[in-house]
């Protein structure tokens, strides 16, 4: 037998299925451990580590779901995880979501009676260094000061990433998403310092300078496509800031870009912290001639209050909900009912987290109006987005060129 591959913890109440488990897991390389319950997994995580569990939902009085909690609750991600189970098909689904949440690898969801080869395929992870989960940077230490310090020496910019019609195949506009590069500390995730600058009350002038960079760097885009859009996001921390409106109209003044060009997407928990300061900002922002979306929709608590409260004019579907709708019944439902709300209210809709063509078919079929996601492109620097719009629109054109004589023949 050659080198271990690793160390697999078997976690099931069934003796039989424990043994079964175990012995493939034996003939694969591993150095295989079972236990019958929640409380011997516990106590044995917590002293030990595994590579992989292969993990029984069903185990007693304390269940399968409340061990994914304690891993991550014990920070144990680099543990890969292979849920097994008797249950319903819905039932997996919510408890690879529960994982998923939890951002645990998942190996695979098996059910039961279990397919040997299955259980095979979801064991035989490669090999890993045991030194993989160590090597992470942590994240940069960022000061409210060292903001103020990057917002002044323009430290700030934009990437955008197309957002293209799924009726004609033309990029129609572009998020343009915030990106911050230091000498110190290389990129920065706007993960790590748009809380900071939150809390430091400092979201005004970051949104002023990511608002004015989006529009001066898309405004060729705009020039030279009818119709094109920037959306910009905008903090939950100004969505109580009467003088937004006007603050917004200023730099679009002073970047000599017409209002009808800007969206503004805002999430919609944000929307409802403040609701009548929000529909006084948002009414505002619609009479000005400005786009206004409801972004992440479906992740808050909230969505059809938000809907039928604010003049939302765009609705943006959560790329939780996009990904993976082609192979999950339960996710393919909530798309087509959140393009059905949305058209409801007259609304164009935006499917985010686009990633293959199973999806882009999916959301096409539903009625979705725009799209945008790795599947098309991933963010752009101005040059590439603007070369990238450019040559996809023009193969647009060519293909509905080309179509037109047909389509008048018939």
């Amino acid at each position: 037998m050659s080198a271990t591959r690793g160390r697999l913890l078997v976690v099931d109440d069934d003796l039989v299925q424990r043994v079964l488990i175990s012995k493939i897991g034996s003939k694969l390389g591993y150095d295989s451990v079972v236990v019958p319950s929640y409380e011997a997994a516990t106590e044995l995580l917590a002293r030990e580590t595994f590579d992989i569990m292969a993990l029984d939902l069903s185990l007693g009085e304390r269940d399968g779901v409340e061990l994914l909690r304690f891993v991550a609750e014990r920070d144990l991600r680099a543990m890969s995880i292979v849920i097994i189970s008797g249950c319903d098909d819905r039932i997996m689904k919510a408890t690879r979501r529960v994982a998923v949440g939890l951002k645990l690898p998942l190996a695979g969801c098996l059910t039961k009676p279990l397919d040997l080869n299955r259980l095979r395929c979801a064991l035989e992870l490669p090999q890993r260094s045991p030194l993989v989960a160590k090597t992470a940077s942590p994240p940069p230490r960022i000061t409210p000061d060292r903001i103020a310090r990057g917002l002044a020496n323009r430290e700030f910019f934009v990437e955008f990433q197309p957002k293209v019609a799924l009726r004609t195949g033309r990029v129609v506009g572009a998020e343009a998403l915030a990106r911050w590069r230091t000498a110190e500390f290389g990129m920065v995730s706007p993960m790590v310092f748009i809380p900071i600058a939150e809390q430091a009350g400092l979201m005004r002038e970051v949104t002023d300078c990511i608002l004015s960079s989006a529009l001066s760097q898309g405004r060729k885009m705009i020039e030279r496509n009818p119709g094109f859009t920037i959306a910009v996001n905008i903090s939950g921390s100004l969505m109580s800031d009467l003088t937004l409106p006007d603050r917004i109209e200023e730099i679009l003044r002073r970047e000599n870009v017409p209002p009808s060009s800007l969206t503004v997407e805002i999430t919609e928990t944000t929307a409802m912290a403040d609701v009548d300061r929000a529909n006084d900002i948002l009414v505002r922002l619609r009479l000005k001639n400005i786009g206004t979306a409801i972004d992440d929709f479906g992740t808050g608590y909230s969505s059809l209050a938000v809907l039928a409260r604010l003049p939302f004019s765009e609705l943006k579907i959560d790329q939780s909900f996009i990904k993976g709708c082609e192979s999950d019944d339960d996710m393919m439902k909530i798309v087509d009912a959140s393009v059905a709300l949305a058209k409801a209210f007259n609304m164009k809709v935006v499917a985010e987290g686009v990633e293959n063509s199973e999806a882009l078919e999916i959301i096409r079929r539903v009625g979705c109006d725009v799209a945008q996601g790795f599947y098309f492109a991933p963010s752009l620097r101005r040059s590439r987005a603007e070369r990238w719009i450019s040559e996809r629109n023009s193969l647009a054109d060519e293909q509905a060129a080309s179509a037109t004589p047909a389509a008048l023949a018939s």
